[in-house]
């Protein structure tokens, strides 16, 4: 295998993880409308753990090897359209993810342990809509990487 294949493979499977996981949890996230408190405190809380061990550090290692693909790729520029989209959405993603939602899953969660579930709940509504505009972000940048508009 050569460099460039295993860079993609790993870029590959870090952007799956992030990209199909995001995706997955929306979908989860549906079900706990009619969902007791306590099951969606557990969902909150994995939540959590997901986004901050498995969501950021995937997208920090799809970061990493699409940059070596850059590198090692002499048809592949930073100032290629596709690249900007990528890096720019990837940027965005992660500064909601890290700096929003996290936060925010942590607040809902201590505010579903003291039992303040109404607010709790104001709280991972809004903390839905940022995961689903990230999920939005990452769909365009999956299409960037697909389409490679520019190149």
């Amino acid at each position: 295998m050569s460099k460039v294949e295993l860079y993609t493979l790993i870029h590959v499977l870090a952007a799956i993880i992030w990209v199909g996981g995001a995706a997955t949890s929306q979908v989860v996230a549906l079900r706990l409308k009619k969902a007791d408190p306590g099951h969606r405190l557990g969902f909150a809380k994995d939540m959590r753990f997901v986004a901050q061990w498995l969501f950021i550090p995937s997208a920090v290692v799809a970061f990493v090897f699409g940059s070596l693909l850059v590198e090692e790729t002499p048809a592949f520029g930073y100032d290629q359209t596709w690249l900007v989209i990528g890096n720019t959405g990837l940027l965005v993603a992660l500064l909601i993810a890290a700096g929003y939602l996290v936060p925010h899953i942590r607040k809902a969660i201590r505010l579903m342990e003291s039992g303040q579930g109404e607010a709790a709940g104001a709280t991972m509504r809004r903390v839905t809509v940022g995961a689903r505009l990230v999920v939005l972000i990452l769909i365009v940048i999956v299409w960037a990487m697909v389409a490679k508009p520019g190149l």
